[in-house]
């Protein structure tokens, strides 16, 4: 598995040109070379850049590195393109197989399940990162230091296909249009359904799915469309979605917009979902398959939270928010690289994960077993810089056992969480700090 993700660092800045910012930057042979800056900002524990540096320099057993100064790292870096790190993601992922048909990564009937949401992120707040990132305050009112990151995630097997950081108030749905345009390459369209929540509630973005062949299925807004629902008297039935030249308008695409301007409607299948509180929620698909029933889109919604605790592994255990710079090209830096790092890991919790309850089971052991998460990070923030650095056979042996004997020794049986009904308070009447006077 170690292999992999050196494949797809060499593989990646063998044409180092193409990701230099600067052509006179990094022509001259040097003992800490272009691949080395990059390889630095794949494994670095997130620590600091003087201790990070330090560990990287320590870490290679051959000596053939140059040690060099934060100074000189900080000067460096600001030349080569964050794209780097999002482009070695990509080709890890196709070298572990993930672009093809792979029976080692889930599916749902046939299907891969991806999600697509943003998430705030909190970025140093300095006037120069502010004034980057389009923050501007008010007279009255100073805006909190944030950026947007819309992601596409598998929502079965964890990884994040494509991320990007964007103003804070930018507006999440050109951002989606653009995560499904760079993910082409490591799905297979016609055996792929994508889940989105109330925000992504348009016309373009239907479209645009359906135009590569694959499928969604959104949750509708209580007024969306309201004119064509109030015909729907059943909880599953088609319905014809009018393009209006209203609707037609906010295309930004031009080719969809001059294709979707000769049709009159949008064939769909609408379903209302009752929740295990009574409340209903309408969910919106292209899906006409009748193997897919009102339970299975219940399902598949709920999966949707896989995407929430993804974000929540990156903020907590990868510290994605914790930042080495203070320019929007480093923050990239910073956070591409690290969502490199959550699909390696991601990788090898799967892995993991299955050893483990294969192990169980020859065990007569029942129930559902995982790898402890906090542990795994621990430990291949300290395996992989020296498996990278040193990639001897005997090295790569040794700590690739110990990885998996320190991982797999003491597994987390998951439980299923205890539900436990709320009783809300009655709302006062009255102020409990009013005094009558």
């Amino acid at each position: 598995m170690f292999s992999y993700f050196k494949s797809a660092i060499d593989n990646i800045v063998k044409p180092a040109s193409f990701f230099v910012i600067d052509e006179k930057r990094f022509t001259r042979d040097s003992k800490f070379s272009f691949k080395d800056y990059v390889t630095f900002f794949c494994v670095n524990k997130g620590t600091s850049n003087q201790a990070d540096l330090e560990d990287f320099i320590e870490d290679d057993f051959t000596n053939n590195l140059e040690t060099i100064t934060r100074q000189a790292l900080s000067k460096q870096r600001v030349f080569i393109n964050p794209l780097v790190f999002k482009e070695i993601s990509k080709e890890y992922l196709r070298l572990i197989g993930y672009n093809r048909n792979n029976h080692f990564f889930k599916e749902y009937k046939g299907f891969r399940l991806y999600g697509g949401d943003g998430s705030d992120f909190e970025i140093p707040d300095f006037e120069e990162v502010r004034r980057d990132f389009g923050i501007k305050d008010t007279p009255k009112y100073r805006k909190p230091a944030m950026a947007k990151f819309s992601s596409i995630m598998d929502l079965l097997n964890g990884f994040i296909l494509d991320g990007i950081i964007g103003n804070y108030k930018q507006a999440e749905l050109p951002l989606m249009h653009q995560n499904l345009d760079n993910i082409q390459d490591l799905i297979i369209p016609e055996k792929s359904i994508f889940i989105f929540d109330r925000g992504y509630n348009a016309m373009e973005l239907y479209t645009h799915i359906m135009s590569i062949n694959s499928y969604f299925i959104v949750r509708l807004k209580d007024k969306s469309y309201i004119d064509e629902r109030y015909t729907i008297k059943e909880n599953d039935s088609e319905i014809k979605i009018k393009l209006t030249k209203d609707r037609i308008k906010k295309f930004h695409n031009p080719s969809l917009k001059e294709e979707y301007e000769k049709e009159e409607h949008l064939n769909l299948r609408i379903l209302t979902i009752e929740l295990d509180n009574g409340k209903t929620e309408t969910l919106l698909t292209n899906i006409f398959n009748k193997e897919f029933q009102i339970k299975d889109f219940k399902e598949l919604y709920n999966l949707r939270w896989g995407i929430e605790t993804n974000y929540n592994t990156m903020k907590n255990r990868l510290n994605i928010e914790n930042y080495s710079g203070k320019k929007r090209i480093t923050i990239k830096q910073d956070i591409y690289s690290k969502f490199l790092k959550y699909n390696v890991f991601q990788h090898y919790e799967n892995y993991f994960n299955l050893l483990i309850n294969r192990t169980q089971r020859q065990k007569g052991k029942l129930g559902l077993f995982k790898v402890n998460q906090a542990h795994l990070i621990r430990k291949l923030k300290k395996y992989l810089p020296i498996m990278i650095l040193n990639p001897t056979p005997e090295i790569i042996r040794t700590y690739t056992k110990n990885l998996i004997i320190s991982c797999t020794k003491s597994p987390n049986k998951s439980t299923k969480k205890q539900t436990t009904k709320r009783n809300p308070k009655k709302q006062r009447k009255f102020n409990l700090n009013y005094r009558p006077t």
